[in-house]
């Protein structure tokens, strides 16, 4: 049952005063050698049931303080709940007057908050969440015989998912827009460099989190606990492999739905500040080329390359491209919208304004997406990479030459006089690899 911690705030928070205990404290026994350093500045004292606080007398007001220790209160309550324990002892937290007296005082060793030893927290005095508790409460989970222990993706996403948002935006949504950017990277990959590796913009923390988040809602936090405890043994804890739970997870984020203004939020994080799909183009009527039902519309260079398998396009080659293309040819100013998966392999090409020998380019591979007029003028964003597995939804557009790409409504590319003027096919080439279809209809922009 979670308690209230109304009732919680009224039986612990004691008198503010403060008591200068500093001297007597700097040899306790649960502090580290850098606590008791800092015990000496921030030497006055507020004790509660669950929590001492530590500051420097002066530096807070009457209100701060009150302010300060009902808050951390309250989440160390939230946290019991989440966590499903009961901590044993106190935890020690040390108030800084701003991220400056922080910095200053920590020698470098923080601005905003950190852990350190077995019971100690040392913040800013308004920081607010359960992040850096978390740490100090996982030190109590059950012990696992001869288990691993947590990594550093386990630690910092068990932390950052007990918060569930960061700067007001859930860390699903934050995961969500990085997979429909292209920027979510490889856990495997991010596992064994982290925190560093994660792509341009960004935040491992978040991606960490969603991952640690989706196992608490799928399997509970006391499996979750144990796997914290065992963290290189997935497949023994959850009775399935880390890769397939990572499949599970990014399909599970393709079905969250983002407000606009987080959409937004990250985006301008990534640094992704292009116009957005227009309306039009995203529900415009046109020619389908396929709809799941048949392959009439539609030729392929190599008819062994490309079937029709339970409603799904399925292109696949072990060599350098293939395609599929149009049998009607369209105008000069045409535009696709395409839902397709690269299930394996290097890259996916969708082609407008194709004659023989030349044809405008929109390139999605694994390390980077393009646009080119044919072998020429290629343009690419380094940071959009497609992501495997994952079904996309992508729109590829030419206006009078200008070059506009879209992925899951997200622009990735928007160039000026870099693709052909002249009419043509549309098509779809596969390079390695295996594509899957769900749809392709041609409109006019």
């Amino acid at each position: 049952m979670r308690r209230d911690p109304r009732r919680i705030l009224s039986a612990c928070v004691l008198a503010l005063s403060g008591t200068e205990v500093g001297g007597q404290d700097a040899g306790a026994d649960w502090a580290t050698d850098f606590d008791r350093r800092i015990l000496q500045e921030l030497a006055a004292v507020v004790e509660t049931e669950h929590i001492v606080f530590h500051y420097r007398a002066g530096d807070l007001s009457e209100a701060q303080l009150t302010e300060d220790v009902a808050a951390n209160v309250a989440y160390y309550a939230e946290l019991e709940d989440k966590l499903r324990m009961r901590y044993q002892g106190r935890i020690h937290v040390f108030l800084y007057r701003d991220k400056e007296d922080m910095n200053t005082r920590t020698e470098g060793a923080g601005d905003i908050a950190f852990s350190t030893g077995t019971v100690s927290v040392h913040q800013v005095r308004d920081f607010r969440g359960v992040h850096e508790l978390t740490h100090i409460f996982a030190l109590q989970f059950p012990e696992v015989a001869d288990a691993a222990g947590p990594d550093p993706f386990l630690t910092e996403g068990l932390a950052t998912a007990m918060a569930e948002s960061d700067q007001n935006v859930p860390v699903h949504s934050w995961a969500a827009v990085y997979q429909r950017a292209g920027r979510l990277p490889a856990l495997d990959a991010l596992r064994c460099s982290f925190p560093e590796g994660a792509p341009p913009g960004v935040h491992p923390y978040h991606v960490a989190a969603s991952f640690v988040l989706y196992l608490v809602e799928r399997f509970g936090i006391e499996t979750v606990k144990a796997y914290y405890r065992n963290s290189t043994e997935a497949g023994l804890v959850f009775g399935v492999t880390l890769p397939r739970l990572e499949r599970d997870w990014r399909e599970s984020l393709e079905r969250i739905e983002v407000a606009p203004e987080h959409v937004a939020h990250v985006l301008d994080r990534l640094g992704l500040r292009g116009d957005p799909l227009p309306a039009e183009w995203a529900h415009a009527e046109g020619t389908v080329l396929f709809d799941g039902s048949a392959l009439d519309a539609l030729a392929p260079d190599e008819p062994g390359r490309w079937t029709l398998r339970d409603g799904v396009l399925v292109g696949s080659h072990d060599g350098p491209w293939t395609a599929i293309h149009s049998r009607q040819v369209f105008g000069a100013d045409v535009g696709v919208r395409l839902r397709l998966r690269l299930v394996a392999g290097d890259a996916v090409q969708v082609r407008l304004n194709r004659t023989p020998g030349h044809e405008s380019q929109a390139i999605f591979a694994r390390w980077c997406t393009y646009m080119s007029e044919g072998e020429d003028n290629f343009k690419p964003n380094e940071g959009v990479k497609i992501p495997p597995g994952v079904w996309c939804d992508i729109v590829f557009a030419n206006t009078g030459g200008r070059g506009r790409l879209y992925l899951n409504g997200i622009q990735v590319l928007d160039h000026e006089d870099v693709l052909l003027r002249q009419e043509g096919q549309v098509g779809l080439c596969v390079e390695r690899g295996v594509v899957e279809v769900a749809s392709f209809t041609v409109f006019t922009p």
